[in-house]
């Protein structure tokens, strides 16, 4: 019996030794199509410049042109922990991601994320990258984690620390991932950078609670909104100081479905609401001297959530929350840091001032990181986290990185 692992691996190599045959056949003119000369010239005098074959457009069934960047990302995790249940005090492969990306044409290009988590495979990305518009303008369409945040958009074996921030997993349930639309631009002010962005999406969530649902037809109401702005300036001979601004809003999109019977069947519907700003500031300072750095990144997210009273009135709860890290790289291939983290619950009732809350959580955790090249890094972290209402727990987690293949990621700032 082939496990997803089997199937995903058998499937990327042979992925690999087709893409790279068709190449060494290519370059050795073993392929060969009677109909490529006149179906070239067909295609270059109806669009001339780029879509014949000399510009790489369109291709036949036997052009090996097509040869999408391929890369595969084990993540292996071990922890030992206080923390009782499944997962814990075990080595396990936590996923395994695969990506592949391409251009489209000189318009745009395409990539999809793929991970295997256990037993469950999720189709984390799937987009469509239109770069080429007018007024240093980018569309992006598909399925995508937003752009919400510096690190929203970054998965999290390609982060800092070992395990997510609790400010994010507590308001959103992990990374944002939305399906819809953003649209962003390039431009400035004087010499200084801006980029800016606005997302519509019809579907949006994390893990728990959160997670989009329909009632009744879909309307503006039930949509989830996105937006940033971020800028960038030169700190030092080789840094930089990034900052921004963020905002997710939906009126009735979290629904809550009431079976009050317990007999499986929906009684009652009420479609809730959230908002969530976020400020980011990252600073990065590298000396070329020596090949140290310094890399100190904050957010302090506000949080507005509808719930439900004991009369089912709808009801806002607002919440604070601020996380962030500092790493000290000794050089290319050492670096140590800590990682902090405090919250409250997004439905708590006791209030909202800042580190007044009983119902709040934190997380402190200190790493140490080597990369023993490009493509294989492994990770020492010992973190506390004290989740709200549970007493604190200590994990001691090992984590290994691997990646074959092409590996990158649509924003970075």
């Amino acid at each position: 019996m082939h496990t997803p692992f089997s199937k995903l691996a058998l499937g990327a190599a042979v992925l690999l030794i087709l893409s790279t045959s068709s190449t060494l056949l290519a370059q050795e003119g073993q392929l060969s199509d009677p109909t490529d000369a006149l179906e070239g010239r067909m295609l270059e005098s109806t669009f001339p410049g780029h879509m014949g074959r000399g510009g790489s457009g369109f291709t036949s069934r036997f052009d090996a042109s097509f040869n999408p960047a391929i890369g595969l990302i084990f993540d292996g995790l071990g922890t030992f922990s206080e923390e009782a249940g499944e997962g814990v005090d075990q080595f396990d492969l936590r996923s395994v991601e695969l990506n592949m990306a391409s251009r489209i044409d000189p318009l745009g290009w395409a990539y999809i994320v793929a991970a295997f988590e256990g037993d469950e495979f999720e189709l984390e990305e799937a987009v469509i990258m239109m770069d080429q518009l007018p007024a240093n303008m980018t569309l992006r369409v598909g399925k995508m984690l937003a752009d919400f945040g510096k690190w929203n958009t970054i998965h999290l074996h390609d982060k800092n620390y070992v395990f997510e921030d609790g400010v994010r997993t507590a308001f959103f349930g992990g990374n944002l991932n939305a399906t819809g639309v953003e649209l962003h631009q390039w431009t400035g002010i004087g010499n200084l950078p801006i980029r800016w962005s606005l997302g519509v999406h019809s579907d949006f969530g994390g893990e728990g609670d959160f997670a989009s649902e329909i009632i009744g037809n879909r309307g503006l109401e039930e949509l989830g909104f996105t937006g940033r702005v971020t800028t960038q300036q030169d700190y030092g001979a080789n840094g930089f100081l990034q900052y921004g601004f963020s905002f997710f809003h939906t009126s009735e999109g979290l629904a809550y479905l009431r079976d009050s019977d317990a007999d499986g069947i929906t009684d009652e519907e009420f479609g809730l609401g959230q908002t969530t700003f976020a400020l980011d500031f990252t600073l990065r300072d590298v000396d070329a001297s020596d090949n140290t750095a310094n890399t100190l990144s904050l957010e302090l997210w506000r949080n507005q959530r509808d719930s439900l009273d004991a009369a089912d009135n709808i009801i806002s709860s607002d919440a604070n929350g601020i996380w962030g890290f500092y790493q000290h790289d000794f050089n290319p291939f050492w670096g140590a840091g800590v990682q902090l983290a405090w919250w409250q619950d997004p439905l708590n009732t006791t209030g909202s001032d800042w580190f007044t809350s009983a119902e709040s959580g934190g997380q402190r955790a200190a790493f140490v990181t080597h990369n023993l090249s490009e493509f294989n890094r492994i990770r020492m972290q010992l973190s506390q986290d004290h989740n709200v209402l549970e007493d604190p727990t200590w994990t001691l987690a090992f984590q290994w990185d691997v990646i074959l293949g092409s590996h990158s990621h649509s924003l970075d700032w």
